[in-house]
C-alpha cells in the first residue's frame, strides 16, 4: 500500500550515509537528522510559534565552513564538555554576537570613527588634558 503525501507536507529521507557525514564534518548529533524518514507539515514551525508567513522569527542558522584556531575551537570544545554547557557553536556564536553588538553600538554614536580613534589613544587624551591645565579650565 502505497503511503498517502499531503501537499503541505515535506518528506526528507536521510541515509545512514548522510548522517555519517554530517557528524563527520563536525556537527552535533542534536544539530542533524537521524537516519530515517522525517515528516514536516509546510507552515509548521510559525503556526508553533504564533507567527504569520512574512512575520520576522529568529535569525536563520547558516551552514558555513570556518577554520578556526584549533586553541580556540578546543577551548569552547571544553566549555561545552561542562555539565548543563550549551554547544560549542552556539557558545561561538554568542561570542560572535556580542562582538558584533558592541560594534553596532560603538557606530551608532553620533562620533566619526576618527573620534572614537582619538579617545581610544591615551597619548591623545593626556595631551589634552595637557592643554586643559595649561589653560586653567
Amino acid at each position: 500500500m502505497k503511503e498517502e503525501v499531503k501537499v503541505e507536507d515535506i518528506i526528507v529521507d536521510v541515509t545512514e550515509e548522510e548522517y555519517q557525514t554530517d557528524l563527520a564534518r563536525g556537527l552535533e548529533e542534536d544539530e542533524v537528522l537521524k537516519p530515517g524518514r522525517h515528516r514536516f507539515k509546510r507552515g509548521g514551525f510559525l503556526a508553533r510559534h504564533g507567527l504569520q508567513p512574512g512575520q520576522a522569527s529568529a535569525p536563520a542558522k547558516v551552514r558555513i565552513s570556518i577554520n578556526l584556531d584549533e586553541d580556540v575551537l578546543n577551548h569552547f570544545k571544553q566549555r561545552a564538555a561542562r555539565p548543563n554547557a550549551a554547544p560549542y557553536q552556539t557558545q561561538i556564536n554568542k561570542a560572535l554576537r556580542e562582538v558584533m553588538e558592541r560594534e553596532q553600538q560603538t557606530s551608532s554614536t553620533s562620533l566619526s570613527p576618527q573620534a572614537v580613534e582619538l579617545l581610544a589613544d591615551q597619548r591623545f587624551i593626556e595631551a589634552v588634558a595637557e592643554q586643559v591645565r595649561a589653560r586653567g579650565l
